[in-house]
């Protein structure tokens, strides 16, 4: 992982085409989705999808990009390929976001994998459909509330689907 960051430093940040974006993806989340699926695997027999792992973190990771755009191009950094938009980001976003729930949805009932994957999920689902309709970020209160809510959900085993 150490050396995929340092080759992105090296570019500068800069994603030229969709599959720099994968790329880079990859190398800070996708491969945390992996080690992720390794740790639940190793801690208590889960099996998930390698794939949609690799999803999960892409998912959670695109979502930032959104969110920190203008603050990433303040400092002279774009993780958007060449000629993309808002809304092929925002896409590329979706895309993900559907193989995390995927990725949830494999998890069993009170696991240690789905408590810890349903937080940043939940987050990631709700500020990707804030931004959608136009508004920079969560508010704070709605952070709390989606937290609280999904720490309270113990049973079930599916993903709650953030609002």
């Amino acid at each position: 992982m150490a050396d995929r960051m340092a080759t992105w430093a090296e570019r500068n940040w800069k994603c030229e085409t969709e599959k720099d974006l994968d790329a880079y993806t990859f190398a800070v989340a996708g491969a945390v989705g992996l080690l992720l699926s390794d740790i639940w695997a190793w801690f208590d027999g889960t099996k998930t999808d390698r794939d949609l792992a690799i999803g999960f973190g892409r998912g959670l990771q695109s979502v930032n990009i959104l969110r920190n755009k203008d603050e990433d191009s303040e400092r002279g950094v774009t993780f958007y390929p060449k000629g993309w938009t808002v809304d092929d980001m925002q896409a590329y976003a979706e895309r993900n976001l559907r193989d995390a729930t995927k990725y949830i949805k494999q998890l069993k009932a009170g696991t240690p994998a789905l408590i810890f994957c349903r937080i940043p999920y939940n987050l990631a689902v709700a500020t990707c459909n804030a931004l959608k309709i136009g508004r920079e970020k969560l508010t704070r209160n709605e952070v709390v509330d989606i937290c609280e809510k999904t720490e309270l959900i113990t049973t079930g085993g599916q993903p709650d689907e953030a609002e």
